[in-house]
């Protein structure tokens, strides 16, 4: 299955980050949260399923073991109780999957105003 994950991390040369995320976590793409929690405040971040850091890029990656079911728990476990309990999961899950089936293997992608974008073009498949 397709997926996101996050990237190396990466410092620019004024010392700013890409990720706070451990390297290839499984990431949500939140599209434009509704919620004011502040780990969902994530319209320029990917939310990292098990640390709930936020990383500025996601990578498309092919992980066949993992199951849309295991991806349904970890995209509720990685969600603010809030998301979690009004329906917004559910949301982020479809969002989530959507985003890693429109680009190929390998591509980086970036969020601006809540919504993703490639920045990188992978050549997977």
């Amino acid at each position: 299955m397709k997926v996101l994950v996050a990237p190396a991390v990466v410092e620019d040369d004024e010392g700013c980050i890409n990720s706070l995320a451990v390297e290839g976590e499984l990431v949500i793409d939140p599209g434009p949260c509704p919620c004011d929690v502040a780990d969902c405040e994530a319209g320029y971040s990917f939310i990292g399923m098990a640390s709930g850091q936020l990383t500025t890029q996601a990578v498309v990656a092919d992980l066949p073991f993992v199951e849309i079911k295991d991806l349904w728990k970890m995209v509720v476990d990685g969600c603010c109780r809030e998301c979690a309990r009004n329906g917004n999961a559910a949301k982020m899950m479809r969002l989530s999957r959507a985003t890693a089936n429109r680009w190929p293997v390998g591509s980086v992608i970036g969020r601006s105003a809540g919504y993703a974008f490639v920045q990188t073009l992978g050549r997977g498949t």
